[in-house]
């Protein structure tokens, strides 16, 4: 069992977001996949920066305890510039025509992320041309490491 603390409403919200988007900008003969579980911080888990990684937030400190869900695609993946701004409010990326429907508002991946920092966690994506996409929702496991709480 994977459990952190969080509001349920809002994390439900970032799933159904990255779940959305798989369905929009995945090549229908592309796989899908959900994977959750519990990793330690760093450059081969996730949650600090590295090379064909992106993120709206800042790095979480290595060797962490978090809880993760990915969702995952073997499709085409994205371009380096795409994938910098695919967290940007209003960014709409290229149409690849996956699903015929116009993009959305490009506001999703930026709400998504920003429930991800107001937990303290953080939302990513690691892709590259060819190599399909993972975007990875990485919470913190500690107990005293709740949604952050604002002035």
């Amino acid at each position: 069992m994977v459990e952190t603390l969080g509001d349920p409403h809002q994390l439900a919200q970032v799933i159904a977001n990255l779940l959305a988007n798989a369905c929009v900008h995945t090549p229908p003969e592309a796989r899908v996949e959900v994977r959750v579980g519990t990793v330690r911080t760093g450059p081969d888990t996730g949650g600090t920066d590295r090379p064909g990684r992106s993120s709206a937030t800042g790095a979480l400190p290595p060797d962490v305890p978090a809880c993760v869900v990915e969702i995952a695609d073997d499709g085409p993946g994205l371009p380096a510039d795409t994938a910098r701004q695919v967290f940007e409010r209003f960014y709409r990326g290229p149409s690849t025509g996956a699903s015929g429907r116009e993009p959305g508002s490009g506001l999703g991946l930026s709400i998504a992320s920003t429930i991800a920092e107001a937990h303290r966690g953080r939302l990513e994506l690691d892709t590259r041309p060819g190599a399909g996409a993972t975007f990875r929702l990485l919470l913190p496991r500690s107990v005293g490491a709740g949604p952050a709480t604002r002035p």
